[in-house]
């Protein structure tokens, strides 16, 4: 769902170009820039809209374009800095607060892109791609129940396939199966072709944890199209959290031959391996994973576990510090990091790690079961 919500709406909703006029001053620097950026040249736009940014350092269009070149660069961390630099600046930006939203989207960081596609809504409620951006983060961001009362009045004409799926989840998670297998018939009648609807119906059912109907549905796009993209990663997926270990290694392997940079499938494989004790192997994948998207807390989790499993300590400190300053709020991190501190005789900051624990309240017979979690939820 995440993959097609996120594509829906950046390919029909507003420009992820911020552009805005620049100083005289900046005009040549701005437009050479922006020139770049149009073109993926995204070093020479960075280096370009630094240089306007060090002489207008508030130039709206200079830091919502930086976002842009941070965010197609997977370093979400950055970019939301920049664009949330440009809100402040213009907080009525419509563009802005699509793309800051979507920097907290495409981590599946639900929570906090609500709170701008809700802005987003508010300035155009009769916009579908702003609909369904925000019925997105209330489906999957625990909140079924607003998402049918957001999405049930347009819903009855609706010719768009998106707002059925979304319909077709907010009713299967909020209880109402049977609703939600009748929106689904409709959905599977007007998207796209069989092997894209029911992929997207996999993926319904993987969020909604009905794993058994989501292999089922996986299979059946294999079956149908041998080479859909991302089939293998999402049913590789599926039996990860079906424990189904050998199952879910063979076809994430699959995955990656079908595509070496596909990010997810690098990171699953990889954080897989660790979690059946293949700490050298793994680290080799979730290295990879890294540098395809160096902002995923979970990655650099792994890359910290397997570390301290090869007794590296220095390694998986440094990793899962990484990791705890991009998630403060998963208790797994800092239950690891505390035991790669406490190994390199840094008693105070592993007893500081272990305070962070406490307060976020885990125990440490809880942190491995939350391991396995963590790398499901780290992808979502």
């Amino acid at each position: 769902m995440k993959y097609l919500a996120i594509a829906i709406c950046v390919a029909a909703m507003l420009s992820e170009s911020a552009g805005s006029a620049a100083s005289d001053s900046n005009e040549r620097i701005f437009a050479s820039a922006e020139a770049a950026l149009k073109t993926g040249d995204y070093a020479a736009a960075e280096l370009g809209f630094r240089q306007v940014l060090q002489k207008d350092p508030h130039n709206v269009g200079a830091l919502g374009n930086l976002g842009v070149v941070y965010s197609r660069t997977h370093r979400f961390a950055l970019a939301i800095g920049s664009y949330k630099q440009a809100l402040r600046a213009s907080p009525g930006d419509q563009g802005i607060l699509l793309n800051l939203g979507l920097a907290y989207l495409k981590q599946n960081d639900y929570p906090h892109a609500l709170p701008f596609f809700r802005r987003l809504h508010a300035l155009r409620p009769q916009n579908g791609q702003a609909t369904n951006l925000l019925a997105t983060c209330l489906v999957f961001g625990g909140h079924p129940q607003a998402a049918l009362d957001l999405l049930t009045p347009v819903a009855e004409n609706a010719s768009d396939p998106a707002v059925l799926y979304l319909l077709g989840v907010a009713y299967v998670r909020s209880g109402q199966a049977e609703a939600g297998e009748k929106v689904f018939d409709k959905f599977l009648a007007s998207a796209g072709t069989h092997a894209q609807a029911t992929f997207m119906l996999g993926e319904a059912y993987y969020d909604s944890k009905l794993f058994e109907q989501a292999v089922q549905a996986f299979q059946e796009v294999g079956r149908g199209d041998p080479g859909f993209p991302g089939a293998h990663r999402e049913l590789g997926k599926v039996y990860v959290s079906l424990r189904q270990n050998d199952e879910a290694e063979r076809e994430l392997r699959l995955a990656v031959e079908q595509d070496p940079r596909d990010a997810v499938a690098v990171y699953f494989l990889g954080g897989l391996l660790v979690q059946t004790d293949r700490f050298a192997d793994g680290v080799v994948y979730l290295e990879r994973a890294r540098s395809i998207d160096p902002d995923s807390w979970a990655t650099y989790l792994y890359l910290g576990k397997a570390k301290l499993r090869l007794k590296d300590n220095d390694g998986a400190a440094r990793y899962l510090q990484q990791s705890a300053d991009l998630n403060p709020e998963e208790p797994t991190i800092f239950y690891l990091l505390a035991s790669a501190l406490r190994a390199l005789g840094k008693d105070d900051q592993a007893r500081a790690a272990l305070r962070r624990v406490s307060e976020l309240h885990t125990t440490s017979l809880e942190a491995d079961r939350r391991a396995h979690d963590a790398m499901v939820e780290g992808a979502r």
